[in-house]
């Protein structure tokens, strides 16, 4: 039995399985020390990025054939990279409002936006798609 259609419930487990792929692989790479200037070194946001990977991932069997529980992995996901995308503009947004103050040399540049900023940005589609399959659900 199902709770979505089978076919919805492959297209949200593919799109999860990228997000996931690609938070584990940016967060492997800012555990071991960064990859040039386009991805910082950082254990803390690479630890992030990677339980954000483990909980798409966690979702996407159940998902894939319909079912609500891995609906909840992926709601899990968006979540985390929700939290962790807008905290990590509001940095961003803070370094702009320094150098405002003249408090800092440079305005930052979009080019130093955090990879979390962008899986964020990435899944915005999927939380459209995934709330518009829980709007009818009973908690």
């Amino acid at each position: 039995m199902t709770d979505f259609s089978i076919k919805t419930g492959k297209m949200i487990a593919i799109y999860a399985s990228a997000l996931g792929v690609i938070s584990l692989a940016v967060g492997l790479v800012e555990i071991l020390g960064g990859w040039g200037e386009s991805i910082p070194g950082d254990l803390f946001g690479g630890f992030v990025l990677a339980v954000m990977a483990v909980t798409y991932l966690g979702g996407v069997k159940r998902a894939s054939h319909g079912r609500h529980e891995g609906l909840s992995f992926i709601i899990g996901g968006l979540f985390l990279t929700g939290v962790f995308g807008v905290l990590y503009l509001l940095m961003m947004g803070a370094d702009g409002l320094m150098y405002l103050l003249g408090e800092a040399e440079a305005l930052p540049k979009l080019a130093d936006a955090r990879p979390a900023i962008w899986i964020f940005i990435l899944s915005l589609p999927l939380a459209y798609r995934v709330r518009s399959l829980t709007t009818r659900m009973t908690w």
